[in-house]
């Protein structure tokens, strides 16, 4: 009992989160927080408690191959938003998804090569990210019953499926950002093509933590050991995202510093 009401609770939990944020802090910085990996986690936990370590560990890796797939179709729903409609445009990403996760499978690739592919790819998304007014701030309404609804479905189907489909296809089903589609498709609706383009850019941002932490716990877990390999993982997420973000505010303090405005403060100052 105890465990199916994890499975129907986690991923609401997340999404009303999720939507709260995009209320008070907008679109990117809600995008950010679902780019996390706090639906993966929770998600192979209950793997982790119901089919053991090495299935969780086998499905980590399953998901790591999949991340790949993940940022094609993130790119691809941001892309298509401003030319097609909401429906459109998330036919356009899951068919995307399902060619790009076959090719994916037939590649047979290491956890390790993984990580660097699926890193390497949201890296080139943000280089290369689709044109975006990201100064326009749409008003709307939000249908978060919903978003809760379709969440709570897919994380259940997922969980229910992995003990009879096995890790591997379970791992890539799992890899499908079911929770970032739910969000960017509802945002399109309700808040236009600038807004879901901008949420969905802050989901690339944040899922270099995703895959590091996917990484931590495809290892770790084959030890068996699989607190200490949870807790490692939550960790690594939450270095890996604070470095992103130092990253991303370094250029704006640098530029600060140099404006003239400031060295004359200095100077005064001297």
């Amino acid at each position: 009992m105890f465990l199916l009401l994890l499975r129907v609770s986690i991923a609401p939990l997340i999404v009303v989160g999720g939507t709260l944020v995009q209320r008070r802090f907008g679109n990117a910085i809600s995008g950010l927080v679902i780019g996390l990996p706090l639906t993966s986690l929770p998600l192979l936990w209950l793997v982790a408690l119901q089919h053991g370590g090495t299935f969780a560990s086998s499905m980590s890796g399953a998901i790591l191959v999949g991340s790949s797939a993940q940022v094609v179709v993130i790119w691809v729903y941001a892309f298509l938003a401003a030319r097609l409609s909401p429906s459109l445009a998330m036919v356009g990403a899951l068919a995307t998804f399902a060619v790009t996760i076959g090719a994916l499978h037939l590649l047979d690739l290491s956890v390790l090569l993984a990580s660097v592919l699926a890193a390497a790819g949201f890296a080139v998304a943000l280089h290369w990210w689709p044109r975006t007014d990201f100064t326009s701030q749409e008003t709307g309404r939000y249908r978060l019953a919903l978003r809760v609804v379709l969440s709570a479905g897919f994380t259940l189907f997922v969980v229910t499926l992995a003990g009879r489909i096995g890790p591997g296809f379970s791992g890539l089903i799992a890899a499908l950002p079911m929770m970032s589609l739910v969000m960017a498709f509802f945002t399109h609706q309700e808040l236009g093509a600038n807004a879901s383009a901008q949420f969905l850019h802050g989901v690339t941002r944040g899922s270099f933590s995703y895959v590091a932490s996917m990484f931590v716990l495809a290892e770790m877990l084959r030890t068996g050991q699989v607190g200490p390999a949870f807790l490692c993982a939550i960790a690594v997420a939450l270095v890996v995202q604070l470095g992103v973000q130092s990253w991303d505010t370094f250029p704006s303090l640098k530029r600060a510093l140099s404006t003239p405005r400031f060295n004359s403060r200095i100077s005064l100052r001297g």
